[in-house]
C-alpha cells in the first residue's frame, strides 16, 4: 500500500512538472501561481499519507538538512528583506526617498518592493517542494527511472510540436500568435533562450537513457545476441532518435548560449558516466564519437541560423549592451552587498542604475546572469548559501557516483542538468523560468535520492 501511494502521487507530480512548460513555461502570474497551489496541495496529500502509514518516507530529514539548512536562511532572509521593522539604515534608499516626497512616513525595507519578494518566496518554495517530494519519491529505482523517462518523453513532445509549428510556417504558441522571437523555435515558451535550455535538459535525459540501456551485465547475467539486437533497437535506440529530436527544435531556437551550454552539459554527462563506471570506457568514448558525428550532422541540417549568429558574436567580439548590463548590475551590488535589493525585484531596483549605456527602448527584466541577479536581490552572504544549497546538492550526487554500484545514471543526469543549467546562467535567465526550475528540482531530487547506496537506506 505505501509504495502504491507513492507511486500514484509521483505521477501526479510529473504531470504538474512536464504540464508546466505548456503556458508560455509558467511564465505568467497565474500559471506559476496555479503551479504553486497544485504543488503545496501534493505536499499535503502526501504529508497526510505519510503520517497516517498509506505513504512512505524513504530518505530522513538528516539527509536533507545539509540542503535544508541554507535554504532557509535564504528564505527566512528574504522575508526580513520584505518587513518594515529592520533598522532603518538597512532600507532602500528609495523609500527614504518616497517619505520626503510624500512628507509621510512610509512602512518601507530592505526590499525596493515587498509584494515582489513574496511572489518570489513563493516561487522559491514551489521549487523546493518539488525537490522533497522528488527525493521521497524517486528513492526507488523504478520510479526514479520512470520520471527521468518522463522527462525525456515530454522534452521529445514539446520539440516535434516545436518542429511542426515552425515548418508548418505557424508563428503561434498555441493558439497565440507570436510577438517576440518570429523565426525562431520556441515550442510553448515565449523565449528562444529559456526554450533551448528545456531542450538541451532533454538531450541530456535522452542520451542518459541511451547509455543507460548500454550497461554491461550484472555479474551472473549473460546476454545473448538476441538480447543485445532487442537492446539496441527496443530500448536504447529511441532515447538516441529523441536526442536527435530535441537537438534539432534546439538548433532552430538559435539560442546560441543554449547550444553550447548542452554541449558543456554532454560532456560533463560523459564525464560522470566514465567516472561512475556505468559502462566500459571504451564504450563510453565510442558513444562521444557518436553524439560528436550525430551532432555535426544535425547543425549541418538544422543549425545555420545558430552557427551564423556565433559567427557574428565571434567577429563582434562582445555583446555591448550585455557588457553595459553587467557592470550596471555589479554597480548595484557593490551598493548593497550585505542586504541586497530584495528577492525578486530586479525590474524595478535596475532601473536606478540604467543610464545612457542602453540606449535602446529594451525592458530589462532580468539581468541575463542568474549568479549575478541573485547576488543583487539577496546581497552577497545570502547569495552564497544560496550556492552552497545547490552545491551539497551537487557533491552529493557527485559522491553517489563514486560509491553506488548500480542505478548512477540519475545522479550523473542531475549532475549534469545542474551544470548546464548553470553554464546557461551565465548569459541567459533560464532558470528563473518556472517551468524549468521545477524540471530541474525534479531531476536534482531524483539524483539526489539514487546518491547513496541500498544498503545506507
Amino acid at each position: 500500500m505505501p509504495a502504491s501511494t507513492n507511486t500514484a502521487i509521483l505521477r501526479l507530480l510529473l504531470a504538474l512538472v512536464l504540464l508546466a512548460p505548456l503556458p508560455l513555461g509558467s511564465n505568467r502570474p497565474w500559471a506559476w501561481s496555479l503551479l504553486a497551489i497544485a504543488v503545496g496541495i501534493l505536499l499535503l496529500v502526501w504529508c497526510a499519507c505519510s503520517l497516517t502509514g498509506r505513504a512512505r518516507a524513504p530518505v530522513p530529514l538528516k539527509r536533507l538538512l545539509p540542503v535544508a539548512l541554507p535554504f532557509m536562511l535564504v528564505v527566512i532572509w528574504a522575508f526580513v528583506q520584505s518587513l518594515p521593522l529592520i533598522p532603518l539604515a538597512w532600507w532602500h534608499p528609495l523609500w527614504g526617498e518616497a517619505a520626503q516626497a510624500l512628507g509621510l512616513p512610509v512602512a518601507g525595507g530592505v526590499s525596493i518592493d515587498p509584494a515582489m519578494t513574496h511572489a518570489a518566496i513563493l516561487r522559491l518554495f514551489t521549487y523546493a517542494g518539488v525537490f522533497w517530494l522528488a527525493v521521497q519519491l524517486g528513492r526507488e529505482r523504478a520510479r526514479a527511472r520512470e520520471a527521468i523517462v518522463a522527462v525525456a518523453v515530454a522534452g521529445c513532445v514539446y520539440a516535434a510540436y516545436g518542429l511542426a509549428m515552425h515548418f508548418s510556417g505557424w508563428e503561434r504558441i498555441l493558439w497565440i500568435e507570436k510577438w517576440a522571437y518570429v523565426g525562431d523555435l520556441t515550442a510553448t515558451f515565449v523565449n528562444r533562450n529559456a526554450y533551448g535550455a528545456y531542450a538541451g535538459i532533454g538531450v541530456l535525459c535522452c542520451a542518459a537513457l541511451f547509455m543507460h540501456a548500454l550497461r554491461p551485465p550484472r555479474p551472473g547475467e549473460t546476454r545473448r545476441v538476441f538480447d543485445l539486437t532487442e537492446t539496441m533497437l527496443v530500448r536504447a535506440l529511441p532515447f538516441l532518435v529523441g536526442a536527435v529530436v530535441i537537438g534539432s527544435a534546439l538548433l532552430l531556437s538559435h539560442s546560441r548560449g543554449a547550444f553550447l551550454a548542452t554541449g558543456f552539459g554532454l560532456f560533463v554527462l560523459l564525464l560522470a558516466v566514465a567516472a561512475g563506471r556505468l559502462v566500459r570506457p571504451r564504450v563510453v568514448f565510442a558513444v562521444g564519437l557518436l553524439i560528436a558525428a550525430l551532432g555535426i550532422g544535425v547543425v549541418g541540417v538544422s543549425g545555420e541560423g545558430t552557427v551564423e549568429r556565433l559567427a557574428y558574436t565571434v567577429a563582434q567580439g562582445t555583446d555591448h549592451d550585455r557588457e553595459e548590463l553587467y557592470r550596471l548590475t555589479v554597480d548595484a551590488i557593490e551598493d548593497a552587498p550585505w542586504t541586497g535589493h530584495g528577492l525578486g525585484t530586479f525590474l524595478p531596483a535596475f532601473r536606478m542604475y540604467r543610464d545612457t549605456a542602453l540606449p535602446a527602448p529594451t525592458v530589462w527584466d532580468y539581468a541575463h546572469n542568474i549568479h549575478l541577479e541573485t547576488a543583487m536581490d539577496l546581497g552577497l552572504p545570502a547569495a552564497a548559501m544560496m550556492a552552497l544549497a545547490l552545491a551539497v546538492v551537487v557533491a552529493t550526487c557527485m559522491r553517489g557516483l563514486v560509491t553506488r554500484r548500480r542505478d548512477q545514471i540519475y545522479p550523473a543526469i542531475a549532475i549534469a542538468a545542474a551544470l548546464l543549467t548553470g553554464a546557461h546562467g551565465l548569459v541567459d535567465f533560464s532558470a528563473q523560468m518556472p517551468a524549468i526550475a521545477v524540471t530541474l528540482a525534479l531531476l536534482l531530487g531524483v539524483g539526489y535520492a539514487q546518491s547513496w547506496r541500498t544498503a545506507e537506506g
